[in-house]
Protein backbone atom coordinates (compact mmCIF):
# COMPACT_ATOMS: atom_id res chain seq x y z
CA UNK A 1 0.00 0.00 0.00
CA UNK A 2 1.19 3.77 -1.06
CA UNK A 3 1.76 6.35 1.16
CA UNK A 4 -1.71 7.72 1.03
CA UNK A 5 -3.38 4.31 1.01
CA UNK A 6 -1.65 4.69 4.60
CA UNK A 7 -3.67 7.97 5.59
CA UNK A 8 -6.77 7.24 3.45
CA UNK A 9 -7.44 3.81 5.23
CA UNK A 10 -7.83 4.54 8.58
CA UNK A 11 -9.85 7.56 7.80
CA UNK A 12 -12.48 4.84 6.22
CA UNK A 13 -12.58 3.54 9.26
CA UNK A 14 -13.03 6.82 11.49
CA UNK A 15 -16.45 7.74 12.62
CA UNK A 16 -15.60 11.00 12.76
CA UNK A 17 -14.22 12.68 10.12
CA UNK A 18 -12.73 16.33 10.31
CA UNK A 19 -13.36 18.79 7.16
CA UNK A 20 -9.60 18.20 6.28
CA UNK A 21 -10.02 14.25 6.22
CA UNK A 22 -13.19 14.51 4.11
CA UNK A 23 -11.00 16.43 1.70
CA UNK A 24 -8.58 13.92 1.38
CA UNK A 25 -11.25 11.09 1.39
CA UNK A 26 -12.84 13.16 -1.82
CA UNK A 27 -9.36 13.16 -3.55
CA UNK A 28 -9.15 9.95 -3.38
CA UNK A 29 -11.78 9.00 -4.61
CA UNK A 30 -11.84 10.93 -7.46
CA UNK A 31 -8.18 10.03 -8.53
CA UNK A 32 -9.58 6.20 -8.42
CA UNK A 33 -12.09 7.01 -11.17
CA UNK A 34 -11.12 5.82 -14.50
CA UNK A 35 -11.84 7.09 -17.00
CA UNK A 36 -11.79 10.57 -14.79
CA UNK A 37 -14.71 13.14 -14.54
CA UNK A 38 -12.96 15.52 -15.78
CA UNK A 39 -16.04 18.04 -15.08
CA UNK A 40 -15.96 16.87 -11.14
CA UNK A 41 -12.06 16.57 -10.85
CA UNK A 42 -12.16 20.45 -12.04
CA UNK A 43 -14.77 20.97 -9.34
CA UNK A 44 -13.09 19.92 -6.89
CA UNK A 45 -9.72 21.20 -7.37
CA UNK A 46 -11.01 24.78 -7.83
CA UNK A 47 -13.21 24.23 -4.62
CA UNK A 48 -9.80 22.70 -2.96
CA UNK A 49 -8.04 25.85 -4.37
CA UNK A 50 -10.46 28.45 -2.59
CA UNK A 51 -10.64 26.40 1.23
CA UNK A 52 -6.78 26.05 1.20
CA UNK A 53 -5.18 28.66 -0.46
CA UNK A 54 -1.66 27.92 1.24
CA UNK A 55 -2.07 24.27 -0.58
CA UNK A 56 -3.18 26.50 -4.13
CA UNK A 57 0.18 28.14 -3.66
CA UNK A 58 2.28 25.52 -3.02
CA UNK A 59 1.07 23.35 -6.00
CA UNK A 60 1.32 26.63 -8.53
CA UNK A 61 5.36 26.80 -7.87
CA UNK A 62 5.64 23.43 -8.19
CA UNK A 63 8.26 23.19 -11.31
CA UNK A 64 5.42 21.02 -13.27
CA UNK A 65 2.78 22.99 -12.79
CA UNK A 66 1.79 24.52 -16.02
CA UNK A 67 -0.45 27.41 -16.87
CA UNK A 68 -3.39 26.28 -19.28
CA UNK A 69 -6.11 27.95 -21.18
CA UNK A 70 -8.94 25.75 -19.96
CA UNK A 71 -9.89 24.11 -23.54
CA UNK A 72 -5.77 22.74 -23.65
CA UNK A 73 -6.38 20.72 -19.78
CA UNK A 74 -5.92 17.36 -20.34
CA UNK A 75 -6.85 14.19 -17.72
CA UNK A 76 -3.09 14.03 -17.32
CA UNK A 77 -3.27 17.69 -16.04
CA UNK A 78 -6.21 17.19 -13.69
CA UNK A 79 -5.26 14.17 -12.32
CA UNK A 80 -1.24 16.05 -11.64
CA UNK A 81 -3.03 18.64 -9.58
CA UNK A 82 -5.48 16.12 -7.34
CA UNK A 83 -2.59 14.03 -6.66
CA UNK A 84 -0.07 17.15 -5.61
CA UNK A 85 -3.12 18.53 -3.69
CA UNK A 86 -3.56 15.19 -1.98
CA UNK A 87 0.32 14.94 -1.18
CA UNK A 88 -0.05 18.51 0.55
CA UNK A 89 -3.27 17.43 2.39
CA UNK A 90 -1.56 14.68 3.45
CA UNK A 91 1.14 16.43 5.07
CA UNK A 92 -1.12 19.21 6.63
CA UNK A 93 -3.16 16.26 8.79
CA UNK A 94 -0.04 14.54 9.92
CA UNK A 95 1.46 17.94 11.03
CA UNK A 96 -2.11 18.68 12.26
CA UNK A 97 -1.87 15.24 14.72
CA UNK A 98 1.90 15.53 15.33
CA UNK A 99 0.82 19.36 17.09
CA UNK A 100 -2.11 17.28 18.53
CA UNK A 101 -4.93 19.13 16.89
Amino acid sequence: MDINGLITEPLKQNRFITPLEQDILDIWNELQKHPLDMSSANQKIVSNNLKYPDIYTKVSVLPSTVQKPVQEITETDLRYILDSQLAFLVQKEQEAHSYGQ
